[in-house]
């Protein structure tokens, strides 16, 4: 986890912005991953119908090729975005710890 880009940052140097720009990011693996979920989902409903509708020619072997696809694709969306994941969480850990050090270091009045 260590060959991040933005592990180089200090969290206590994070402003509030940098940290919007995280969650951003964050919505933005959730997207990424619907729309690996979508695409993959299309690719196995193409192959089940090509395989049901078509018969046993050249168009039952693309759908079985769309639902081998389909199916990978999915579950590399799933990895990508489990790992991306921790990443985030790692930060967010860093986050709290940072914010966790500034409160007892704080002058009161």
């Amino acid at each position: 986890m260590n060959n991040m880009p933005y592990n180089k940052f200090n969290p206590r140097e994070f402003i509030l912005r940098d940290w919007l720009a995280l969650d951003r990011t964050v919505l933005a693996n959730e997207r990424t991953f619907l729309a690996y979920t979508r695409t993959s989902l299309t690719l196995v409903l193409a192959g089940l119908t090509f395989i049901r509708f078509f018969g046993p020619d050249i168009w039952s072997t693309i759908g079985y090729i769309s639902l081998i696809s389909g199916t990978t694709l999915w579950v590399t969306g799933v990895k990508r975005y489990l790992h991306i994941l921790g990443h985030y969480r790692a930060m967010i850990i860093a986050e709290n710890k940072a914010l966790n050090d500034n409160k007892g270091s704080a002058v009161t009045p």
